[in-house]
């Protein structure tokens, strides 16, 4: 890590323990919304049509107004709709990651499928982690999550990153991602001990996030007690095994939070912009706040809605997408309203149908209002 990172770093947590809500440190995780095509028919993905990322987008806009704040950055995340790794300029992409940020942490999220040898090669050779979506153990039930046949494609690259990764002592971090649905649940603990097996470094299991009315019957959300007992299965299993295994909160009562602390850091040090400039404070966060299209990069994160939110977190008067996350109360976790996506309209439509499916999906009726 150079110099510039430590000192951001260092500024950033001293502001965080004094509570300022004006920064001078800039945001340690910096995550771009890369949007490219996809290759796969996830039954969890949102969809939609965005535009394509390329490196002249890079170029042209991420790098004039956000060079700095990128170089400054712990992690500089490459997370959008699609799979980024399919862009045809994807080596050039890399090797001008490699040449101008090489003190940066830079994390992909993939599929795996496009993994190619040219792109394995310039992750091993620069300063890379690798978050690669995998879902399941198995082939058919990777086919049934993803839509795709390529896991033992998948399974092939990983292998080769992982024997590359050790023969060379390369820093990269390969970490394979587990999205807990109704439909995969039971497959976690093969899930981790398959991860150990490869010689991976970390398993991450979230719960999916819900757009759409038919998603309710892929949630744990409505099988609290099996998501628990299989959480607890995996994590002995890890605990065995060796492998970081990284779980979301359990279903459960939780002590309350102590008053005033702050509970979630996003506010302080996560700045995400997608593909068109459109920037969000957070990976939950219901609208945008800025563009950087339009606005400079201070006028947002020393912005209105920024300022806001660091001082709803230290008040207590929390801004309204925090008030049912998770991460600002694990006890919200129990909470229907922490599973469903914090856009307001379609929120609001999510909520809607499940007072009108109260038979199917039972909840509290407290939790069905805003």
């Amino acid at each position: 890590m150079n110099e510039n990172i430590k000192k951001n770093e260092l500024i950033n947590s001293c502001e965080i323990d004094r509570r300022k809500t004006v920064l001078d440190s800039t945001p340690l995780y910096v995550t771009l919304g890369t949007h490219f095509n996809c290759n796969a028919q996830c039954i969890f993905c949102l969809g939609g049509d965005y535009p394509s990322f390329t490196l002249e987008t890079f170029k042209t806009l991420f790098e004039p107004k956000l060079g700095k704040i990128m170089r400054a950055a712990v992690h500089l995340g490459f997370c959008g709709f699609g799979e980024t790794l399919l862009m045809p300029d994807i080596v050039e992409f890399l090797e001008y990651l490699n040449l101008t940020l090489p003190d940066v942490n830079k994390a992909f999220t993939t599929n795996g499928i496009a993994l190619s040898k040219n792109v394995s090669e310039l992750m091993l050779n620069g300063k890379y982690s690798l978050m690669v979506s995998l879902h399941a153990s198995n082939a058919e039930l990777h086919r049934i999550m993803t839509g795709t046949n390529a896991f033992d494609k998948i399974i092939s690259n990983i292998r080769f990153l992982v024997a590359q990764k050790k023969a060379r002592k390369s820093p990269l971090h390969i970490n394979l991602v587990f999205l807990a649905t109704t439909q995969n649940i039971d497959d976690l603990p093969a899930f981790v001990q398959f991860a150990a097996d490869l010689g991976v470094d970390r398993v991450t299991c979230n719960h999916i996030n819900l757009y759409q009315p038919e998603q309710f019957r892929l949630s744990c959300f409505f099988i609290q007690d099996k998501a628990n007992e299989v959480f607890n299965r995996a994590e002995i299993i890890a605990q065995h095994c060796g492998v970081t295994l990284i779980l979301p909160p359990r279903f459960g009562k939780y002590p309350a939070p102590l008053p005033g602390a702050i509970r979630c850091h996003d506010p302080w040090n996560f700045f995400y912009v997608e593909t068109q400039g459109s920037v969000n404070p957070c990976c939950y966060a219901g609208n945008h706040i800025g563009y950087i299209t339009e606005n400079d990069f201070n006028d947002i994160w020393n912005g209105p809605d920024y300022i806001r939110m660091r001082e709803g977190h230290i008040s207590g008067n929390i801004h309204s997408w925090c008030k049912y996350c998770f991460r600002y109360d694990v006890n919200n976790i129990n909470d229907i309203r922490s599973h469903v996506t914090f856009r307001p309209e379609t929120q609001k439509m999510m909520l809607q149908y499940l007072k009108e499916h109260a038979d199917e999906y039972p909840v509290s009726p407290e939790t069905l209002e805003l």
